[in-house]
């Protein structure tokens, strides 16, 4: 036997029992890239609309106050005086401090309109004014709330604006959703239905909004309100709710 010949029949071990290696190798390989691999879930996606119904039971309400006077200084002063008779009077009748907010301060000259022209407008007073808005979290003190301001001295009334409390707020964007999903249900069953399959679980929810708008009513003149007595009616807010909710096919 020649030289090669034995050193190709010591080689024919070695190579036996490599095999079995690369077996385990391509074995491991294979459960290693298993659990990446994910089966696809078919889905119908539909978007649905959820009201709930909510009634307003706060009303904010802005009063503007104004003095005047040739002298600045005095016209605050006149301002301040009737502020604190108004506030005085708020508290009074059931306001707490906290429900009584000074929104703003000005304080303006007013002028002459000449009758002759070109003569310019000539100073003729100051004007000092204070805006307050008053916050009233029972809708039975709203009339005595306006009486108590159009009888010391506001000059302008803004408002009613009636909003939410914010637990009634959070309940009713709870049905709402509720409702939604009812809603989101029924159209998925419908567009499954007709595409011969069935609806599965909820694969994914995502809200897309929600919508709760504050009720403005504007106060009528001062006059009329001392004449005879406000009615607010409260009404209701529609609190509603989007969502776009994936549901799986079957």
């Amino acid at each position: 036997m020649t030289k090669l010949q034995l050193n190709q029949n010591v080689l024919r071990p070695s190579q036996t029992w490599l095999w079995p290696i690369v077996v385990l190798i391509v074995a491991l390989l294979v459960l290693w890239t298993k659990p990446w691999q994910t089966k696809t879930t078919q889905t119908v996606s539909v978007t649905a609309e959820g009201k709930a119904e909510a009634v307003p039971s706060i009303a904010k309400i802005t009063a503007s106050i104004q003095s005047t006077n040739p002298n600045l200084d005095r016209a605050r002063a006149e301002n301040q005086t009737k502020v604190d008779a108004i506030v005085t009077k708020l508290k009074s009748i059931g306001t707490e401090e906290k429900d009584i907010k000074t929104q703003n301060i000005s304080a303006n000259p007013t002028y002459e309109i000449p009758m002759m022209y070109p003569a310019p407008p000539r100073p003729n007073t100051n004007a000092f004014t204070t805006s307050l808005e008053i916050t009233v979290r029972d809708l039975k003190n709203a009339d005595a709330v306006l009486s108590a301001l159009t009888a010391n001295g506001t000059t302008n009334i803004y408002g009613p604006q009636l909003t939410v409390d914010d637990s009634k707020l959070e309940s009713a964007k709870s049905q709402a959703r509720q409702n939604a999903v009812e809603n989101a249900k029924t159209k998925a069953k419908e567009l499954a239905q007709a595409s011969g399959r069935s609806v599965g679980k909820v694969v994914s929810i995502k809200e897309q909004g929600d919508y709760a708008y504050p009720v403005p009513m504007m106060a009528a003149g001062s006059v009329d309100l001392i004449q005879k007595e406000s009615q607010i009616q409260p009404g209701q807010n529609d609190v509603t709710i989007n969502l776009q909710v994936d549901f799986e096919l079957k």
